[in-house]
């Protein structure tokens, strides 16, 4: 597996004052088809911000409830049939959305999403 960047992801009681506190700092938003998800940035560092209703809608019960715990981490791979071999901890669930296939993962760390983007048939 080649992990190409990772961005942690949080959950935020109020997704509008969470994206006003990051703009405060000098993060600039990048938007989402969806009002529950945005993420911010400065230089290289994201951060992904997600709301309950997005979380709940998006991914699986287990993966929420690890996220409501702390925040987990989304890694954007190659392929995630090519890291099939190499995961070691519990595949939670998948989902595809917004051009992206993506696998929740519980590991000792926490939740993790690994994602590509999604392939034409």
């Amino acid at each position: 597996m080649l992990a190409r960047r990772a961005t942690p992801i949080y959950l935020v009681e109020d997704i509008d004052d969470a994206r006003m506190r990051y703009i405060a700092l000098g993060f600039v938003p990048r938007e989402t088809s969806d009002d529950g998800c945005v993420g911010v940035s400065a230089g290289q560092t994201t951060v992904i911000l997600l709301n309950h209703e997005y979380a709940e809608r998006t991914l699986p019960a287990r993966a929420v409830a690890l996220l409501e715990e702390k925040p987990a981490l989304y890694v954007w791979v190659e392929s995630l049939e090519d890291m099939r071999g190499e995961l070691r901890d519990t595949f939670i669930g998948e989902a595809k959305l917004a051009g992206m296939r993506e696998w929740a993962v519980e590991s000792p760390q926490g939740l993790m999403v690994f994602a590509e983007a999604s392939r034409p048939h």
